[in-house]
C-alpha cells in the first residue's frame, strides 16, 4: 500500500542534467578559470567563482570579456578597456559557490 504525497521528482528519477551540453557551446574553444581576486564583486564575480569563457563567441561593446594587458589577465566590458589590450575571450557563465556560515 502506497501512503503519503507522490515526490514532486516522480518520473525524473532517470534524468540528467549534462553540464557541458547546457554550458559549452563550442568546447574547442572553451576554457575554464577561477577567480583569485575580490576586485570584480562589482562585477557579481567573487573570489573562488569559475567562469566559463568562450573563446569563439562574437563579441560586443558590452560583452564581459577576459583581456591580457600588461601581462596580466583580467576581466571588463568591451567598451571600458584599452585599445591596446589583447581579448582572449568572452565571459558566458559564472559559477559562484556558496559559502557556508
Amino acid at each position: 500500500m502506497i501512503t503519503g504525497f507522490p515526490s514532486p521528482a516522480q518520473g525524473y528519477e532517470d534524468k540528467s542534467i549534462d553540464l557541458n551540453k547546457l554550458l559549452i557551446k563550442h568546447p574547442a574553444a572553451t576554457v575554464f578559470m577561477t577567480i583569485s581576486s575580490t576586485r570584480f564583486v562589482n562585477m557579481g564575480i567573487f573570489q573562488g567563482d569559475l567562469l566559463v569563457i568562450d573563446r569563439a563567441k562574437p563579441i560586443n561593446p558590452n560583452s564581459l570579456v577576459v583581456y591580457e594587458s600588461e601581462g596580466h589577465f583580467t576581466l571588463g566590458r568591451v567598451f571600458n578597456i584599452k585599445s591596446e589590450s589583447i581579448i582572449t575571450g568572452s565571459i558566458v557563465h559564472v559559477i559562484h559557490t556558496v559559502k557556508e556560515s
